[in-house]
């Protein structure tokens, strides 16, 4: 059976649709500490020798839209916070979805690599998204009170620990292929 006769198990469908998702919509919202621009600005560098390419990091442009001059410290905060909650619960479902097939399912090894490969795109876009809310608090911690500031550290502290989580399930899922390729499972 190939790849594309295996029927996908609703837990495979929901790992792939929701890994999706979350690189579409991390994406979308720019978070991303210059993960193009680092190979923008590498490519323009061996193509012209220029070291520069002044253009501003995902993150100044974030925080030029959510905390520009004069905005108060609850509307930086709330604005930080709730994308922090989204990153994280994004990150949680496709953490979930991806346990849920390492620790059993299907054996077909095609469908355990579809399933790998949805998990580290994933894994991907919020390592590029820890960066970036790293600098993104970083850019404005002289700006709001120490709870907020906090407040804002402990989403990271969630956002990271579904980061882990992510990588627990790779390996997982990785392990069910080996031993599916070795015939351990069928």
């Amino acid at each position: 059976m190939n790849a594309d006769t295996v029927a996908l198990t609703q837990t495979q469908s929901d790992l792939r649709s929701s890994s999706r998702e979350l690189v579409s919509h991390f994406e979308e919202a720019g978070w991303s500490a210059n993960a193009a621009g680092s190979f923008g600005q590498l490519a323009n560098m061996l193509l012209h020798g220029r070291t520069e390419s002044g253009a501003p990091a995902p993150s100044e442009i974030y925080l030029a839209r959510i905390a520009p001059d004069g905005a108060d410290a609850a509307t930086i905060f709330t604005a930080l916070d709730t994308d922090l909650a989204t990153a994280a619960s994004m990150a949680g479902t496709v953490a979930i979805n991806a346990r849920a097939i390492g620790e059993g399912g299907s054996a077909d090894t095609a469908a355990l690599a579809g399933d790998l490969s949805a998990t580290e795109n994933a894994i991907a876009a919020v390592s590029r998204a820890l960066d970036f809310f790293d600098e993104a608090v970083t850019g404005v911690d002289q700006r709001i009170d120490a709870d907020r500031l906090a407040a804002l550290r402990s989403r990271q502290a969630q956002l990271r620990s579904e980061f882990n989580r992510l990588g627990e399930s790779a390996d997982a899922i990785a392990d069910r292929r080996r031993a599916a390729r070795s015939g351990i499972l069928s």
